[in-house]
């Protein structure tokens, strides 16, 4: 997971400001951190696959990260938004989307995915598609966690 605990800030950035409850606080991710007291939670409570791609966002272990891709690929091979050429080749689909998917911090250190052999217009077209339907699931995926954290009391709201 993100080592610091301003994941909230980041998860809410144009909503409201958030803070940590204070019975909560921990040097760990606030919301998955390692030590489990929210991730367990939402892990239990939350769409299998909307968690799997907090994981993917969020969590540095690879292992981890790509057990959740396998949870939620069918989400985006079934989606027609996505490109045909893309969502046939799961080789392409499992690279290009898990990095789309990925802390924008994280996509910077590990480098960009690259597609060849394709006119500039086709790719850039791809790439919206892409980022529109990835931006989608994150949304839906953040917003869940964060309700439920909120009705469970991890965080709460400033004036």
């Amino acid at each position: 997971m993100i080592k610091t605990a301003s994941w909230q800030r980041d998860i809410n950035a144009g909503y409201r400001k958030t803070s940590i409850a204070p019975e909560y606080r921990s040097t760990r991710d606030e919301r998955l951190g390692d030590d489990g007291i929210n991730k367990g939670d939402l892990r239990e409570r939350m769409q299998p696959e909307l968690f799997a791609l907090l994981t993917i966002r969020y969590d540095d272990n690879q292992a981890n990260r790509s057990s959740a891709w396998l949870q939620v690929v069918h989400l985006f091979r079934s989606n027609e938004r996505i490109p045909r050429a893309i969502r046939k080749n799961p080789v392409m689909l499992a690279l290009y989307l898990m990095w789309l998917l990925q802390y924008p911090d994280m996509q910077q250190k590990r480098g960009k995915v690259e597609i060849t052999g394709k006119s500039r217009k086709t790719l850039y077209r791809w790439r919206i598609a892409c980022e529109d339907v990835c931006s989608e699931w994150i949304r839906l995926a953040e917003d869940q966690a964060e309700e439920l954290l909120e009705k469970a009391g991890a965080i709460r709201y400033e004036n």
